[in-house]
């Protein structure tokens, strides 16, 4: 499967769901499809926070992941609302933040942290 990004708005919170594999060329359907939403904030309402899920995101290839996060800083700096990451692996966490220089990025409710066991 390729890469697909899904939308949906509840009240001021819209959540965009990244699917799929990256790649070089599929970062340029999210790129895209980040635009649309740009240009949507143009005429409608924005939404105060932005939440993207990249829950089901495969990662394949270096180029792929470069653009992504080229893609998404771009995202934020056009971009009055306030964004999230939810559901990012830790190893592309660490990816993310090397690149992160002027901490655009917030993750928050990570199912893919190491958990730590309960003591009895």
């Amino acid at each position: 499967m390729g890469m697909k990004t899904t939308f949906k708005k509840d009240g001021d919170t819209m959540t965009v769901s990244i699917q799929g594999k990256l790649d070089y060329e599929s970062h340029e359907i999210l790129k895209e499809n980040l635009s649309k939403i740009i240009n949507h904030q143009k005429t409608d309402s924005v939404p105060k926070k932005i939440i993207f899920d990249m829950e089901k995101l495969e990662f394949v290839g270096s180029s792929g992941i470069t653009g992504l996060i080229q893609t998404l800083k771009e995202f934020h700096s056009k971009s009055p609302s306030h964004h999230t990451y939810q559901n990012v692996r830790n190893e592309f966490q660490k990816i993310i933040k090397a690149y992160d220089a002027d901490n655009m990025f917030e993750f928050e409710d990570n199912n893919f942290s190491t958990k730590k066991p309960m003591d009895n």
